[in-house]
């Protein structure tokens, strides 16, 4: 379904230093792509099965009201919309990679949520080859960008592509298998015994896998400018081997919206299906 909206060009000669991927834009998404984008978002935060197992026998409006409650940020301020924003482009990532890059995506973050206005910390998504045994694992810092303007975090008015790469630097430096510990736990409490020995396997013995680190980029078509990825190219070469990937989308606002509402009606309509 993704492949009839997006294209994956790698070796993009956008970039100069870095393996780069360029994933763009083939035509407009067809209302077909958003309720799939829908479906794949509010699953992301919830099993539709759970939504099923909870309200299929209480009114629809219990339903929305759960997943405007507990489920999908709000919009009461900037912040939750950015967490909107954010969660959003977590998903799309996921989707992509594991699409065109054949990546195995292994944890929905966002289904741990305590506070759905919250962000999920941790890093942003850990990818591993497909298939046994594990040998690549791959740590992203996922960014969207709504407009090509500098923003300033910590004292540092930057692009986002330097804050990005600055975040994910910052994350190598401290002990961060905190999700492969997680999907451990997970995978023990359930006594699936071979996948929590796999994953703790990475808590334990981390360098004996081939770490690659990925800055994954979603923007507004519109407001690309090249200088996020000079900016990026001018740095040192702290992050090795480090990927980038360049999603460029139009009308992106007006499309995270779209499919935060597709979201919601993709779950009511698995759990009080039309007859």
């Amino acid at each position: 379904m993704i492949d009839q909206w997006l294209s994956s060009h790698p070796s993009s000669p956008l970039h100069k230093l870095y393996g780069q991927v360029d994933v763009i834009e083939i035509a407009d998404p067809t209302e077909l792509v958003k309720d799939y984008l829908g479906k794949q978002l509010v699953d992301s935060y919830r099993q539709l099965e759970f939504l099923k197992f909870h309200y299929q026998s209480l009114p629809e409006t219990e339903l929305r009201s759960y997943l405007k409650n507990y489920t999908l940020p709000s919009d009461k301020n900037q912040i939750t919309k950015n967490v909107r924003q954010g969660d959003f482009a977590e998903v799309l990532a996921q989707l992509i990679v594991s699409f065109f890059e054949k990546r195995a995506v292994p944890l929905k973050k966002m289904r741990w949520k305590f506070n759905a206005d919250r962000s999920v910390f941790s890093t942003d998504m850990l990818a591993h080859n497909d298939g046994d045994p594990i040998a690549d694992l791959y740590y992203y810092e996922i960014k969207s960008k709504l407009n090509g303007k500098k923003s300033s975090i910590d004292g540092l008015n930057a692009h986002v592509t330097i804050h990005a790469h600055n975040s994910l630097l910052k994350d190598t430096k401290l002990p961060h298998e905190g999700i492969a510990d997680f999907l451990s736990r997970h995978y023990f409490e359930k006594k699936d015994f071979t996948r929590a020995k796999k994953y703790h396997d990475i808590v334990q013995n981390p360098g004996k896998y081939n770490k690659h680190y990925e800055l994954f980029f979603i923007i507004d078509a519109k407001e690309f400018i090249n200088d996020i990825l000079d900016d990026l190219e001018a740095l040192p070469p702290t992050l090795s081997p480090l990927g980038v990937t360049i999603v460029l989308i139009k009308n992106l606002g007006k499309l995270i919206l779209e499919v935060r509402d597709k979201a919601i009606e993709q779950a009511v309509n698995h759990v009080h299906p039309k007859p």
